[in-house]
């Protein structure tokens, strides 16, 4: 036999008989769990990410509205969001996501004691993988928020 199925069939054999059967116990636990979280694991949905605006239009078209979060990086499908509300979805950052998926968002000042004011857009989200999403859009409080209230146009009132 090898020595790493050995070393470790030793060491389980030596727990068992010095600590108890309890613990034999618990050491089996342990590879059950491991396996079902990477059953999870596998079985999550993966996330669709793209990675330029022309990959984005040659799947859906041109889209529905544009946001554009840093206008210096207006061209970089890193510094959009994409809304395609007749398909449901919305590209934020380059990442795929169902619009109907999309709760709320809000404006939050990012400002600490020892840093200037930079200001994020915060989307929530009915992921539970991803919960929120924070989006850096500068240091002007007014841009945060008219950026915040256009987001908020296409999520609307979810009744």
């Amino acid at each position: 036999m090898k020595r790493a199925v050995i070393l470790p069939a030793v060491a389980i054999i030596l727990l068992a008989v010095y600590a108890g059967p309890y613990l034999l116990l618990l050491l089996l636990a342990i590879p059950i769990g491991y396996f079902f979280i990477n059953r999870l694991e596998k079985a999550a949905p993966k996330r669709v990410t793209y990675a330029n605006i022309e990959e984005v239009e040659a799947k859906y078209g041109q889209p529905d509205d544009v946001v554009v979060l840093n206008a210096t990086r207006a061209n970089e499908l890193q510094a959009l969001m994409l809304f395609y509300k007749s398909q449901d979805k919305v590209i934020v950052c380059g990442e795929e996501m169902k619009l109907s998926d999309l709760e709320g968002v809000m404006m939050k000042n990012m400002a600490t004691p020892y840093t200037i004011d930079e200001y994020a857009v915060v989307i929530a989200t009915k992921d539970p993988q991803r919960p929120t999403i924070h989006l850096r859009v500068g240091y002007d409080g007014g841009l945060a928020g008219e950026l915040t209230a256009q987001i908020d146009r296409h999520i609307g009132p979810k009744h």
